[in-house]
C-alpha cells in the first residue's frame, strides 16, 4: 500500500513539474519562431528552459531576426550562426561555452562581446560595423571583420589570435605587437602601408594587402 501511495505521489510531483516548467520569454518573435520549429520537443508551442538547456548549436540564417539578445537564453550553446538577418546592434554576453559566433551580412553597426571565455571563432563580415568591443574573450584565434566601416580596432588583449581579416575597412594603423601567435593578417582595402603596422618581436606574420 505504501509503495502505491509513494508511486502515485511521485507521478503527481512529476506532473506538477512539467506543468510548472519554466517558459522562456523571447524579445524577438522571429527568433522564437525559428527556434520552436526545431527545438520545441514537447510540441506545446513554447520553449522551456529544460529544452533550451540541451541546445548546443543554433543555425538561424535568413529568419528576419532583428535582435541577438535572445541568444543569452541558450546558456549551453557552443555555436550560434545568425547570418543574413538584420540586427543593427549586437551584444553577446553570458555564454560560457560559446566557441563560434557568426553574424555576417546583418547590417550591424556595433558589436559587443563580454565574458565569452570559450569563444575561438568570430565572423562579422559584410556589416556596417563602426565599433567593436571584445572584453574577456581570451581564446579568440580567428577574427574576421572584412567589409565593414571600422576606423580603429584594439586587438592587444587577444593573445591567442592566429588569423585576422580586416579587409575593406577604413583602418589607418594597427598594433599587432601583443599578438605573438598571429600567423596571417589581411588588410587589403584599408589605407595602410606595412610601416603603419606595429609589430612585436615575432616578425614572421604573413601580411596580405598592404599599400605599396
Amino acid at each position: 500500500m505504501k509503495i502505491k501511495i509513494f508511486a502515485t505521489f511521485s507521478l503527481i510531483i512529476s506532473g506538477l513539474s512539467l506543468f510548472c516548467a519554466q517558459k522562456l520569454n523571447f524579445k524577438d518573435p522571429n527568433f522564437e519562431k525559428a527556434v520552436l520549429e526545431n527545438f520545441d520537443l514537447n510540441r506545446n508551442g513554447s520553449l522551456e528552459k529544460l529544452e533550451a538547456d540541451v541546445i548546443t548549436n543554433l543555425f538561424l540564417v535568413q529568419r528576419n531576426i532583428t535582435s541577438a539578445d535572445d541568444a543569452k537564453l541558450f546558456t549551453n550553446a557552443k555555436m550560434i550562426v545568425l547570418d543574413d538577418n538584420m540586427i543593427p546592434d549586437i551584444s553577446i554576453t553570458g555564454l560560457p561555452y560559446l566557441e563560434l559566433f557568426s553574424c555576417t551580412g546583418c547590417k550591424a553597426s556595433s558589436f559587443r562581446a563580454e565574458g565569452l571565455k570559450s569563444l575561438a571563432s568570430l565572423y562579422l563580415d559584410n556589416n556596417l560595423l563602426e565599433n567593436i568591443s571584445l572584453k574577456e574573450t581570451p581564446r579568440i584565434d580567428q577574427l574576421t571583420l572584412s567589409l565593414n566601416q571600422l576606423k580603429t580596432i584594439d586587438i592587444t588583449t587577444l593573445k591567442n589570435l592566429r588569423k585576422l581579416n580586416i579587409e575593406h575597412n577604413k583602418i589607418l594603423k594597427l598594433d599587432i605587437s601583443g599578438n605573438p601567435d598571429l600567423q596571417t593578417l589581411n588588410v587589403g582595402g584599408n589605407p595602410m602601408k606595412e610601416s603603419d603596422i606595429k609589430k612585436g618581436v615575432k616578425t614572421d606574420v604573413t601580411i596580405f594587402g598592404t599599400e605599396q
